[in-house]
């Protein structure tokens, strides 16, 4: 993916539970069940566990979801939710609270502890979007609408204003890291999209196709459709020459 535009910079700025002082280990969640490995050591960096670097959304794809194990002198006094998803090695912190959804790289001594973790239990697979609303309006074919995370080039520009603007909302049967809090909004005069504090340019298809609500899905994923229409002219050709033989 070509490099993004960064529009927001969100604080990374975790609570941890009252009393809890220290990262005492981790714990990752799958379909199966979960996973968990604790530690003597300090598993944060200086500023949090959350501080790695800021990164693009990852698209769609098997993750898991974790908890970071919170508490002082060995005793666990709550634990502090993420995502993870392996293939792009990205921890994501859901939106809460009016701050955006956040994707980062973890760091430090968390970084094999979460590839040891990811060995030992089955990730969930790639989401399956219910639905996806526009400004609370239903679209077409839903899960076309997953190119909003695997499109999207450099952005020269920024929207030219809010007229036009579609509040892009995914539903899942669980909440997953592209379905959780995060903040899409499409620009479709301006073939812009923010994606979870990230401005991209997108494809004119894909921007019609959001302007107004219907598939997403590109005409070249669905060949059977030029199969039915050729097929018929195939017949006929085939056909006339008989008749011609026959007279």
């Amino acid at each position: 993916m070509r490099k993004l535009l960064l529009v927001t910079v969100a604080a990374l700025v975790w609570a941890a539970p009252a009393g809890a002082k220290e990262l005492l280990g981790a714990q990752l969640c799958g379909p199966g069940g979960c996973v968990t490995e604790r530690s003597a050591t300090l598993l944060e960096g200086p500023n949090g566990p959350f501080s790695g670097e800021l990164v693009a959304p990852a698209k769609p794809g098997p993750w898991f979801r974790g908890y970071l194990l919170a508490g002082d002198n060995g005793k666990v006094m709550g634990k502090l939710p993420f995502y993870y998803v392996p293939g792009q090695n990205q921890l994501v912190q859901p939106g809460r609270n009016g701050q955006t959804t956040t994707w980062t790289h973890p760091t430090g001594k968390l970084v094999p502890m979460l590839e040891r973790l990811a060995k030992q239990v089955t990730p969930y697979k790639s989401p399956r979007f219910t639905a996806v609303r526009l400004d609370s309006k239903p679209v077409e074919d839903p899960q076309s609408y997953v190119r909003i995370w695997t499109v999207g080039s450099a952005a020269h520009g920024y929207p030219a204003d809010g007229i036009g603007s579609r509040l892009v909302v995914f539903y899942t049967a669980s909440p997953t890291p592209w379905s959780d809090g995060n903040y899409i909004v499409a620009y479709p005069k301006s073939r812009l999209l923010t994606r979870d504090g990230q401005l991209v340019a997108i494809p004119k298809d894909v921007a019609n196709g959001i302007a107004r609500g219907t598939s997403l899905a590109p005409r070249s994923s669905r060949p059977w459709l030029w199969a039915l229409a050729i097929v018929p002219v195939a017949a006929l050709a085939g056909i006339r020459p008989l008749r011609r033989r026959r007279r």
